[in-house]
């Protein structure tokens, strides 16, 4: 009797012109008036007024032509007197050549060495000999002239294919990256055999353990969706819906920052954009550009906060030379990252107030919307809409019986997968291993636990026919064999993103042979000029940090670090947090500064959103990235907790 009348009763409901209003609300998007197309001012005059403020900037502090830069004082002249002697004390040093063969060359370098093992000394000989997992041999006095032009022209060529994509041929990014790797190779034999090159060791360029980690991390986000339907990751999708446009950007923004702070930032990017495109997709909104941003954006600002957020402030703490916590990271870096993520956040509101606060008539109203709970017109028709379709989709689903035993062992793979990442256990190996058990899990629950799919014929009028039966030629029934399950390798394991791993191993071999050259090296010396001795003090700091910011957009910014390790061996800690920030915000500045901005538009593209692209990625981009850069910079020369001075060196014992 209740069921009868439960279903009398909806359907009364959802036969009254009351319901039948806001389903058709719900079913169309709310009506607006043609949209005008952006003027020229609108979109780029954010990023020009930005580009022009820097330039100003720097202009007052070092002169026209770097006459106002600061000569080194006395501290700074006893610094580069005790790096000279520790370098030449080294180079002086008598090679253990058997012990180095015994230690094995592929060694991390120990820190902390015992008065019986060499101390400091042995340490420093050991990183001028190693350093860390990058061995630095600088080839740039190899190259003719010739060689070193030709080699930059086609590494810009393919870094402008890579940018803008769509301006060529439809090959996509990763045939792009390819095609520029296999071509730098052959060049690179080209100009080895005519004596304008040395050897390039391509191999070598390849840097393997970001591939295993995005391989691991796409076997694992897979097995997280695919694995049961309204599981974990429906959940997960659930929470950062809202019907409030706004408030949608801002959860998804906040889980980004936590999350690339926690794990990093490439492996947010690849779970959650998907997740974003399909609420994106799910409110039928215009443009999704906003939404892709706010998790962009914020993963490569939130990846700053920790030393495991990113793949360049992994390297940064293994190749400096003096000892940095994870405490003294992330108590520098709380300051800074925080303003940036709210000069992002707020200016990602500003920017594109006509998506996120539809309706309203400015700035004010805006805030009157965020701090007030105001709401126009067409955000309560979004809201109504939104609750229109959760109750229809109430009615025809199946209610929910909360957390299953799948989603909760999901919970506790997860959670050991976090503890594993936060205890500093190999990332590769740790995101690896758990896509691995997923798989044993989600076939083991297909084989054992999943209904076999019934195959059924149907006649002309949709009636099930009965199985047919097949009989031997004696005329005896022959029983059918059971059928056998699809295995993942045919279902899963094919939709591993494998263009992405492409994408990445093309621009590996690309940057790698352009760094060969030593042109960013002389771009970086040429630029700084007088300031690369006091590199991070004021008035310098600023124009380093631009410097590191351009070259992190050319050459990536895993590369520069790289480099300034090699250039730069006694950097101190605090020199370090500089290199941190700007080398890790930098990434927003272009599609091509972080590899998270190439997984996002990445990975929305390949389920159907378009809309991440380099031109309409920069008009927020440059602006966000530059005022975001020298706000955190100026808070980072005024509060830091790392010293100025290298304690392993001796600096620190004169002050």
């Amino acid at each position: 009797v209740c069921s009868h009348n439960d279903h009398k009763l909806n359907s009364e409901t959802m036969s009254s012109p009351l319901y039948k209003d806001v389903e058709s609300n719900a079913a169309a998007p709310v009506s607006k008036p043609a949209a005008k197309k952006t003027s020229f001012l609108r979109k780029w005059g954010p990023a020009l007024a930005a580009i022009a403020g820097v330039i100003a900037v720097n202009v007052a502090l070092l002169g026209p032509n770097g006459g106002k830069i600061p000569a080194l004082n006395e501290r700074q002249l006893n610094a580069q007197s005790r790096r000279l002697e520790r370098t030449q004390a080294v180079l002086d040093m008598e090679w253990d050549h058997e012990a180095d063969l015994k230690r094995g060359l592929h060694k991390e370098v120990g820190r902390h060495l015992t008065e019986e093992e060499g101390g400091v000394m042995e340490y420093t000989r050991r990183r001028h000999r190693y350093l860390g997992e990058y061995v630095h041999v600088d080839v740039s006095d190899q190259f003719s002239v010739y060689g070193k032009v030709l080699i930059s022209l086609i590494y810009f060529a393919f870094w402008v294919f890579l940018m803008f994509p769509n301006w060529f041929l439809p090959i996509g990014r990763p045939g792009i990256a390819l095609g520029g790797g296999l071509s730098m190779v052959v060049i690179r034999y080209i100009l080895l055999l005519i004596g304008h090159g040395p050897v390039f060791d391509a191999a070598k360029v390849i840097i393997l353990e970001p591939l295993f980690l995005l391989f691991g991390l796409m076997l694992t986000t897979i097995y997280l969706e695919k694995m049961e339907r309204g599981g974990l990751f429906d959940k997960l999708r659930d929470s950062l819906d809202d019907p409030v446009n706004w408030k949608r950007s801002a959860k998804i923004m906040a889980m980004s920052t936590i999350g690339s702070a926690a794990v990093m930032n490439d492996s947010v990017v690849l779970i959650f954009s998907g997740v974003v495109v399909d609420l994106c997709v799910r409110h039928k909104v215009a443009n999704s550009l906003p939404y892709l941003l706010s998790l962009a954006t914020t993963a490569n600002t939130g990846s700053a906060f920790t030393m495991t957020g990113n793949p360049q402030n992994i390297l940064i703490v293994s190749l400096a030379y003096d000892d940095i916590s994870w405490t003294e990271f992330l108590s520098n870096m709380i300051l800074p990252v925080t303003a940036a993520s709210i000069i992002n956040a707020i200016m990602l509101f500003c920017y594109y107030s006509s998506e996120l606060f539809p309706g309203s008539s400015g700035i004010m109203e805006c805030l009157g919307i965020v701090f007030s709970g105001n709401r126009t017109p067409e955000m309560l028709a979004q809201e109504h809409a939104y609750h229109a379709r959760n109750v229809q989709s109430i009615q025809v689903e199946e209610p929910s019986t909360g957390w299953s035993v799948w989603s909760k062992i999901q919970i506790v793979l997860v959670t050991i997968f976090l503890v594993c990442f936060a205890v500093g256990l190999d990332v590769c190996v740790t995101s690896i291993c758990a896509g691995a058990i997923l798989m044993v899990l989600a076939a083991w629950k297909r084989q054992h636990y999943d209904p076999r799919p019934e195959i059924v014929d149907y006649d002309a009028e949709g009636n099930a026919l009965p199985p047919k039966k097949m009989y031997d030629m004696d005329g005896n029934e022959i029983e059918p064999e059971e059928e056998e399950l699809v295995t993942e390798s045919e279902t899963t394991l094919t939709e591993v993103d494998y263009g992405l791993l492409m994408l990445f191993i093309g621009q590996f071999i690309l940057i790698g042979s352009f760094d060969d050259t030593g042109v960013p090296q002389a771009f970086f010396n040429l630029a700084m000029g007088g300031c690369a001795e006091q590199m991070t003090s004021v008035p310098c700091v600023y124009w380093f940090v631009l410097v590191i910011t351009i070259l992190s957009n050319v050459a990536s910014n895993v590369p520069v670090v790289q480099m300034l390790a090699a250039t730069f061996p006694y950097a101190t800690p605090y020199d370090w947090m500089q290199v941190s920030f700007s080398a890790t915000i930098a990434g927003n500045l272009t599609m091509l500064g972080s590899a998270a901005n190439m997984i996002v538009a990445f990975q929305a593209a390949k389920v159907g959103d378009r809309t991440f692209t380099s031109e309409r990625h920069a008009p927020f981009g440059i602006p966000s990235t530059i005022i975001s850069l020298y706000a955190g910079t100026a808070l980072l020369s005024l509060v830091h907790f790392s010293p100025e001075c290298s304690v392993k060196l001796g600096e620190c014992d004169e002050e």
